[in-house]
């Protein structure tokens, strides 16, 4: 076969993710990708106490590094090392934002007090596990097109920690925008550089799964719905003090129990194990900060 008969092939393979334009590059598999991710990130947003909020996806530009950090700013920013992009795989978000995630999340209504530059050490955590949540809803949007695995590595407010990333590169944004109380008008932005992207231009799309059986999707819906509205009591006991029956018996109006809370405490759901967290305070509320998730029987 001549090289000639080979090339039809080899152009349309390349023009997956990547196509050359008006001297410039344009990536359509970036555009579902795009959809696919503001459905994810509505409902993330949703998941953590904001039900009625809505995620609007904007048009894309490319724009260099330099000049998109200093338009962030004030931001948070999350760093993906993301297999088999060749580069990082960059997010950001208003740093505010953070700050009303933070407080609707601990059962507040999302209103800031005032702004501060630092984020608090609950407030980090609370930004890395975003960011790990986040990348798992990336790996998704990307997985009909192909496998990427992103491996958070970096948490900052500072864009001069991002160092894989130098102010002279060019990065494709795609912007995603907040509707809806208290977050309106947010945004998260989704970064690629372009060197990154240029290295899979000739990626394959993942193969079509195998054809499953199909239930009623009304009736699947339905189920889902009522599932969602279910309340389930959540319990934290702080202290369970042990007093003997001759002290208890003797009790009067004003004596005082000595507590000793632990540093953990566990958090139960319908009298099951469920989480330990750490107590604290979040915008003036007592608060518990999740440490660990229990397992399952089926380490689930």
């Amino acid at each position: 076969m001549t090289a000639r008969a080979r090339t039809p092939a080899v152009d349309a393979k390349a023009s997956l993710l990547l196509r050359k334009a008006d001297d410039d590059y344009a990536f359509p598999a970036l555009d579902g990708i795009a959809n696919r991710f503001a459905r994810s990130l509505r409902d993330l947003v949703r998941a953590l106490g904001a039900p009625t909020v809505q995620v609007e996806r904007g048009s894309a530009e490319q724009v260099r590094f330099g000049d998109w950090c200093a338009a962030a700013a004030p931001a948070i920013f999350w760093r993906y090392h993301a297999p088999p992009l060749k580069g990082p795989l960059i997010l950001a978000a208003d740093r505010p934002l953070i700050l009303q995630l933070v407080d609707v999340f601990y059962g507040g209504k999302g209103q800031l007090a005032g702004t501060r530059e630092e984020l608090t050490d609950a407030e980090e955590r609370f930004a890395a596990r975003l960011g790990r949540d986040v990348g798992e809803q990336l790996a998704a949007a990307w997985s009909e097109v192909m496998g990427i695995a992103p491996q958070l590595d970096c948490v900052t407010c500072d864009p001069a920690k991002l160092q894989a990333v130098r102010a002279e590169d060019e990065l494709y944004v795609q912007r995603f925008t907040l509707r809806g109380a208290p977050f309106e008008e947010r945004t998260i932005v989704c970064a690629y550089p372009l060197a990154a992207l240029r290295g899979i231009s000739g990626a394959e799309p993942m193969p079509a799964p195998a054809d499953e059986p199909v239930g009623d999707p009304v009736w699947t819906a339905a189920l889902s719905r009522a599932l969602k509205d279910v309340r389930l009591p959540v319990r934290s006991v702080l202290a369970r003090p042990e007093v003997a029956l001759t002290k208890l018996l003797s009790l009067e109006v004003g004596d005082i129990i000595p507590l000793t809370i632990p540093r953990h405490v566990p958090i139960t759901v319908s009298g099951r194990n469920f989480a330990s967290g750490s107590i604290g305070e979040a915008n003036g509320n007592a608060a518990i900060l999740i440490d660990r998730i229990e397992k399952g029987p089926d380490h689930e």
